[in-house]
């Protein structure tokens, strides 16, 4: 597929998906910041000890979706950019953050990843979750590196496409809160290494093998046996890692 065809399906998806149920406004818990948020999730593991404290950096968000993640960027004061390809998903992330950060503002742009309408060397950190994955690494690496100023921190949690069992039940199997898919293809260890190459520092972490049932039940269901169990197989059998659900990347200019 082309890119104007990735774009229009993915426009058409998340579109979708912002005037449905996610994308009614809620209230979130006076204390949840992002660190809570990242606290105990698989999926961003070491996040926030690796960006360290938020406030006073200018952060961009890749791929703000419905709002979530912007919101708790700018409650851990971070200064905030966010884009999303969705006109539709930043207006509901703009509705988000004036519900749930009174005074705070972020600048929202509608953009695509591989073209980032940013200047060079914009931000100290860059932040993604699920948005890599979405976007062609031989384009948009260029541009994640060139709007991230030098000494700068990028950290992005990703699915990845190597457990053809896993893939099966993405592509055919039912579970709570699954987001249709578009044109997305979870990531390979080619393209994994391909968007940290140019960086400084780049080192990346495979999470959720047996804890990937976990997703199964919702976003909030945890078997912390199943966890300490993936701790000592990713450990002592390196080989499993290719078939783990999500990865971390992280990366300094």
């Amino acid at each position: 597929m082309t890119l104007k065809e990735i774009y229009q399906i993915e426009t058409t998806k998340w579109d979708s998906i912002a005037d449905g149920p996610r994308g009614r406004i809620t209230t979130f818990a006076p204390e949840e910041t992002f660190e809570s948020y990242s606290h105990g999730r698989p999926q961003l593991r070491g996040v926030t000890e690796f960006l360290g404290d938020l406030k006073g950096k200018r952060v961009l968000e890749y791929g703000c979706g419905l709002g979530h993640v912007s919101t708790l960027l700018l409650r851990s004061g971070a200064h905030v950019t966010s884009f999303d390809l969705s006109r539709r998903s930043v207006d509901v992330t703009e509705r988000r953050i004036a519900a749930n950060t009174p005074g705070r503002t972020a600048a929202l742009a509608v953009a695509a990843g591989e073209t980032l309408p940013f200047a060079d060397e914009s931000f100290d950190i860059i932040f993604g979750k699920a948005i890599l994955h979405h976007l062609d690494v031989s384009i948009g690496a260029n541009d994640l590196y060139r709007v991230l100023k030098t000494g700068g921190k990028a950290v992005f949690s990703e699915p990845m496409g190597m457990n053809p069992v896993l893939n099966v039940v993405r592509d055919h199997v039912w579970y709570p809160k699954k987001t249709p898919r578009g044109a997305d293809k979870p990531l390979s260890y080619q393209e994994i290494h391909a968007w940290g190459a140019r960086f400084r520092e780049f080192h990346y972490q495979e999470v959720e093998l047996l804890s990937m049932l976990e997703r199964g039940f919702g976003f909030h269901k945890k078997f912390p046996a199943l966890r300490q169990l993936d701790d000592v197989l990713l450990e002592k059998m390196p080989p499993l890692r290719r078939y783990c659900r999500y990865v971390v990347m992280y990366m300094v200019k």
